[in-house]
């Protein structure tokens, strides 16, 4: 079985790099023993190495970034490029803290050669701004240990594979300090120095712990490997360089996860109708922002476009230090029309234009309007849940259309001003069966401004004004 290691050692800079390359010098410190984890060139251009300590560090320069690592970060960044690389390979183990696991034998039969499969990997690792090393081998160790050294060769010739892996030195492999030190002790230095003595006589010298490891490294013995299953959704989250106070400055790290999102979407012919936009303020609960969209969308500019509405009517609690993005329900691209001549008349659709008001005032201040079968004008019409399509409903032929205005007053109101009925009377009664019964005599006014106006007279020959014509 051929594998392929990648091996990320700098995953946390990797991500504060994406958001600026003219970072100033930037170095990551363990919070454990305050050693420096990861450094980028500048810094390293600066005298500071890896494993230096914090004091140290900062003496080098006055300008120095200095970022607290955070394991969670990485593993969830892990996670992230192994449901990206899922879409070329099926067979990818999590091989924590920072490097992935390929099975790439059972995947040749889909591509031409070796390089060819590579080159796709490769491009895809490119898209995502993150440095690694990586090796081809005949057991998940080997793969691992030749990536981890730097090997960075597209080869899969098992003795070439082989020497470069004998020349790799003891302190290399993952064992335990007092098994390297037992070895040093009867000169095996080198791993091909190891490999040189048999696994009856590593067993009989040493204890059966380094014999398994020997084995699954030479791949004599089985490598019991689990394989990850993406779940279906998008989540991703970036940490601020700054914190911030002013959410219009957010609008360029929430583009780039949407152009992810697009992306995600795009492999997979998904479309989806909510996001859920997760602001982490410091030392305060998250605050969850839901953006829906009508019609289901997929492009980061629309995305965007919806997102800088919902943010203008938010406020912060405290300053924000990292924004995620999370989506977990998905729906299928609509069917393409065969008609020629049912194009898209104007620049926004319905479902555009409720997406929007949505947006920006808030789902809770969106509605529809569905009629009733009461009688009353009070009660003839209700709210409801907006809709994008509705069906016409058509006048019974034996019963002729009601003339309503498009306006109805909130508050009934005393009709006070001088006006000319034009049409009417319309007799409303009804309502006896829950109390709130009327009788009133409805007509079509107009007023000395020359409004028309819905007008009626109740049983006490009271006039009063209810609606107004367009």
């Amino acid at each position: 079985m051929l594998w392929l290691y990648l091996y990320f050692p700098q995953l946390q800079l990797d991500g504060l790099l994406a958001q600026d390359e003219q970072l100033p010098p930037t170095i990551i410190v363990s919070g454990s023993n305050n050693t420096v984890v990861q450094l980028d060139v500048s810094a390293h251009e600066l005298g500071v190495k890896q494993g230096m300590g914090l004091g140290a560090a900062s003496s080098m320069s006055t300008s120095l970034n200095v970022y607290e690592f955070k394991a969670c970060y990485e593993q969830k960044r892990l996670l992230e490029l192994a449901q990206w690389l899922y879409l070329d390979t099926a067979e990818i183990h999590i091989s924590t803290p920072c490097g992935l696991l390929l099975k790439v034998s059972n995947m040749l039969s889909l591509h031409t050669d070796l390089a060819h499969y590579w080159q796709l990997i490769k491009t895809r690792l490119e898209t995502q701004n993150v440095q690694y090393h990586y090796s081809f081998g005949y057991s998940p160790l080997a793969a691992q240990l030749l990536a981890q050294s730097g090997f960075n060769r597209l080869c899969d010739d098992r003795v070439q594979l082989a020497t470069e892996l004998g020349k790799l030195p003891i302190s290399s492999l993952s064992l335990s300090e007092r098994q390297k030190q037992q070895l040093n002790r009867v000169g095996i230095h080198t791993v091909q120095a190891l490999f040189e003595l048999p696994l009856v006589e590593l067993g009989r010298r040493f204890d059966n712990e380094l014999v398994q490891y020997i084995g699954r490294l030479q791949g004599k013995l089985h490598h019991p490997v689990e394989f990850y299953q993406p779940p279906e959704v998008f989540e991703r989250e970036v940490t601020l360089l700054y914190e911030l106070e002013n959410l219009d400055y957010l609008i360029k790290p929430l583009f780039k996860l949407l152009k992810q999102l697009e992306v995600f979407l795009k492999l997979r012919d998904k479309l989806t109708s909510s996001i859920a936009l997760v602001l982490i303020q410091r030392d305060i609960e998250p605050l969850c922002l839901t953006i829906g969209c009508a019609h289901g969308e997929y492009r980061a500019q629309k995305w965007q476009e919806l997102c800088q509405l919902v943010l203008t009517r938010t406020q912060l609690s405290a300053p924000l230090q990292a924004v995620a993005l999370k989506v977990d329900s998905f729906c299928e691209p609509p069917a393409h029309s065969d008609d020629l001549f049912s194009e898209r008349v104007g620049t926004m659709t319905r479902a555009d234009l409720l997406s929007m008001l949505q947006a920006k005032l808030g789902e809770e201040s969106v509605f529809g309007i569905q009629t009733t079968s009461d009688a009353r004008p009070e009660y003839a019409t209700v709210r409801s849940e907006p809709v994008l399509h509705t069906a016409s409903v058509k006048p019974s032929k034996h019963t002729a259309p009601l003339f309503r205005p498009n306006l109805l007053l909130n508050d009934i109101q005393p009709l006070n001003d001088k006006v000319v009925l034009l049409q009417g009377p319309e007799r409303i009664s009804t309502g006896w069966w829950d109390g709130d019964d009327i009788e009133r005599d409805y007509f079509v006014a107009q007023d000395m401004q020359f409004r028309q106006l819905w007008v009626f007279r109740d049983r006490q020959k009271r006039w009063f004004i209810h609606g107004i014509f367009s």
